[in-house]
């Protein structure tokens, strides 16, 4: 295959998500989620750059997003491995993080507020992201519908998301 003819492989999209708990309580982020840009509720995260360990990603996303000064994740709550036509092979892991200090203060532009919220009204929250591949393994795992460490994995196209497998 010539130069010309071949295509510039794609960026791999790898994001973090952390899970901070405070008793009862869930710290959740609001920001533009929506399909229309709606401000939605969903946990604090986001990408890994290029040389982060995902432990060290963790640690700065969500100081970035909230402003707190985190630990190393104590547990693996949920893969997901997402073929979108955007981000082809794009993944996510979700961490526990038990250890943590600071004031909710964001930092981050895209972030309009971090708050804890009990988990009934967390689960409420979470419930009202218009994207399945964004809610179904949060809320499953936050209400023990799955183990820790289930992966998921989706395949989008267009408007049709579609879990392949899950184990």
């Amino acid at each position: 295959m010539t130069a010309q003819g071949s295509k510039a492989p794609k960026p791999r999209v790898q994001l973090v998500i952390g899970i901070l708990r405070e008793g009862d309580e869930i710290l959740l982020v609001r920001e533009s989620l929506g399909v229309d840009g709606e401000m939605l509720w969903s946990l604090p995260g986001g990408g890994v750059k290029d040389g982060e360990l995902m432990h060290e990603a963790l640690r700065r996303e969500m100081r970035e997003e909230t402003g707190l000064l985190v630990g190393d994740p104590v547990r693996t709550a949920f893969l997901m491995h997402i073929d979108s036509e955007q981000h082809p092979s794009a993944l996510a892991a979700a961490f526990e993080v038990d250890e943590w200090s600071g004031a909710i203060a964001p930092q981050d532009n895209d972030i309009e507020q971090a708050a804890f919220f009990p988990m009934p009204d967390a689960l409420k929250l979470l419930g009202e992201l218009d994207s399945a591949t964004q809610r179904e393994p949060i809320v499953s795992y936050l209400t023990g519908a799955i183990a820790p460490g289930t992966t998921w994995l989706y395949r989008n196209r267009g408007d049709e998301e579609t879990l392949v497998a899950r184990w």
